[in-house]
């Protein structure tokens, strides 16, 4: 199977590394990047941009997405959910997480999991929210920004 990247077709599998090719203000008016082959195949240098190839690679599933929030919509928010999420990042706050006893809180920094119970990586303490927020599961964390995108 061959992918599309910039003005060039590859196979995805014969991908050992992707670089920037130029550097600005060059970049702007002719992008270039270099496609290194596994092996000793050498090296290609394609008119695209990083963005261009990453997209590709997800696309053909040899790299990870790591932008997974960007693959869904964001759920609906009720109007009370609305308005207190923009209170929290307007504190800034970044996350909610739903802990396996039901309970949802925010954080300032992407929680971290432990056997059901998220907590904060960084010394600030995790605050309770009061609305219900019923499509977050248990054991599941999301983006304020995210969700208020929505």
């Amino acid at each position: 199977m061959l992918i599309k990247i910039g003005d060039c077709f590859v196979d995805p599998e014969e991908i050992a590394a992707v670089s920037p090719g130029t550097e600005p203000p060059c970049e702007t008016l002719t992008p270039l990047i270099w496609i290194r082959l596994r092996g000793d195949s050498g090296s290609i240098r394609v008119h695209g941009t990083m963005d261009e190839a990453e997209a590709a690679l997800i696309d053909a599933g040899v790299i990870e997405n790591p932008y997974p929030e960007d693959e869904d919509e964001a759920p609906a928010l009720s109007e009370e959910e609305a308005e207190e999420l923009r209170a929290f990042y307007d504190q800034d706050f970044d996350y909610i997480a739903r802990d396996a006893d039901g309970r949802v809180y925010a954080y300032k920094e992407q929680p971290v999991q432990d056997d059901g119970y998220f907590f904060a990586p960084g010394s600030t303490q995790p605050v309770q929210v009061k609305s219900a927020y019923t499509f977050l599961d248990v054991g599941e964390a999301m983006s304020i920004p995210w969700l208020l995108l929505g």
